[in-house]
């Protein structure tokens, strides 16, 4: 069994750079801003990393603030392999 994650794209960079800085500032949530994976089309080359387990109220805190995502994949990773599936 591997670790399961969430992962959150955008439209632009400065989206994503937006959304890591409200998670940073919130100590209840992890996230991490790394590259997208090529596997995964997004807008920009920037997605976040986070606590699958947290997704619903990441989602809701997002929504309360106004901000926007391009979509939200599930991912497990398994030793160095991470596969990636549409969450929503």
């Amino acid at each position: 069994m591997g670790q399961t994650f969430g992962l959150m794209t955008f439209n632009t960079t400065h989206e994503a750079i937006q959304i890591k800085d409200i998670l940073h500032e919130n100590p209840d949530y992890t996230s991490s801003i790394i590259s997208t994976p090529g596997s995964i089309s997004a807008g920009c080359g920037m997605s976040v990393r986070f606590n699958y387990d947290e997704k619903n109220a990441i989602l809701q805190l997002l929504a309360d603030k106004g901000f926007s995502y391009q979509q939200i994949y599930k991912g497990n990773r398994v030793g160095v392999k991470s596969t990636y599936e549409l969450d929503q």
